[in-house]
């Protein structure tokens, strides 16, 4: 007997247990009575209850841990737009100087004067005669005090020396170049390349090596011409647009955060600038058709400084190539604008 009760007070026990687990979860509400322990309709609320506050809780605190986390990746996402949109209006680096090589031939003169009307703090210029650079830039000196400097583009140590600039005085180093040199037909092969291609090779490892630890903020300006892509260019050019072209492939290829190639048509003498309608495109092919094969060099140094101060968009390429040329008509003059309109039609 003292067996069996034993064995029925464990069953009873058993069925409290599972009684009263299944009563706290919901799933039987009903009262029991066993050994004069009775669950009363409130002890079922109050357990009920208990789990309604437990859940409540855990909605609150997930939801406040929610709003911390929200925040914090609202807060990241702000700060990654203003990184984001500072990069976008970002053009020349304003702590750095802009560095126009032949910079006293027809063209670049008329760069580096039309940077300094536009208000550029520092604009250097990469000259080979002193007394030549006195007639058509008006500097005084003329020397690295006034940021002219006196050197050969086919010379890598003088190229360096110009983009680092004076060592006192708080001058800062060069970060963009505006390129404007140009050769003859008339000069030796070995001259041709070493003009046309090899100085920009040059420059752009001396703006390089300037930035070693940050190059992120650096841009190159080059003044080209159409017809590169002819396989068979007219003999009067000689290997001139032959070697435009590998300076062309260097640059595009040139890991710097910003390359702007300029390909003018026709460049006459004594052609007036800002007098017509500039016209924009790709692969030799915008006048095609046309009578009209020229642009100004006054219009062709407005788009190359356009291109040296214009920001970044955000979003869209920072390596530009296009043709440039002009037909009768209304003066352009929202330069940003045609050049924004060089772009292919997926980079937007």
């Amino acid at each position: 007997m003292a067996d069996t009760a034993s064995i029925d007070y464990r069953e009873v026990n058993l069925r409290e247990n599972s009684s009263t687990a299944s009563t706290c979860t919901g799933s039987n509400r009903r009262d029991f009575k066993d050994n004069g322990f009775r669950m009363t309709s409130l002890q079922q609320q109050l357990c009920s209850s208990n789990i309604w506050i437990a859940i409540v809780a855990s909605f609150l605190i997930g939801l406040l841990l929610g709003k911390f986390d929200i925040e914090l990746l609202s807060n990241k996402a702000s700060n990654m737009h203003s990184i984001v949109m500072k990069e976008a209006t970002t053009s020349a680096d304003s702590s750095g100087a802009v560095l126009v090589t032949g910079a006293t031939g027809r063209t670049g003169s008329l760069l580096y004067h039309e940077l300094k009307r536009r208000g550029v703090s520092d604009v250097r210029a990469f000259v080979r005669n002193i007394t030549k650079a006195q007639s058509v830039l008006g500097c005084t000196k003329c020397d690295e005090s006034e940021g002219v400097y006196l050197g050969d583009v086919t010379k890598p140590e003088d190229l360096e020396r110009a983009m680092m600039g004076p060592r006192s005085g708080g001058s800062s180093p060069v970060t963009t170049i505006a390129i404007a040199v140009g050769g003859s037909s008339r000069l030796s092969p070995d001259m041709q390349r070493q003009v046309e291609f090899d100085s920009v090779v040059h420059s752009v490892k001396a703006l390089a090596h300037a930035h070693e630890n940050q190059r992120n903020h650096l841009r190159v300006v080059l003044c080209s011409s159409m017809g590169t892509n002819q396989a068979r260019p007219p003999s009067s050019f000689a290997n001139i647009l032959f070697w435009k072209l590998n300076a062309e492939t260097f640059l595009s290829t040139s890991a710097l955060s910003s390359t702007i190639i300029v390909k003018p048509c026709g460049l006459p003498e004594g052609m007036v600038g800002k007098n017509s309608t500039l016209v924009v495109g790709h692969n030799g092919t915008i006048m095609a058709g046309t009578e009209y094969h020229s642009v100004s060099r006054e219009d062709v140094a407005n788009v190359m400084a356009e291109s040296v101060v214009m920001a970044n968009e955000c979003g869209k390429s920072k390596h530009l190539r296009f043709d440039l040329c002009s037909r009768p008509g209304p003066v352009t003059t929202d330069l940003k604008g045609l050049i924004e309109g060089a772009r292919w039609e997926w980079d937007n």
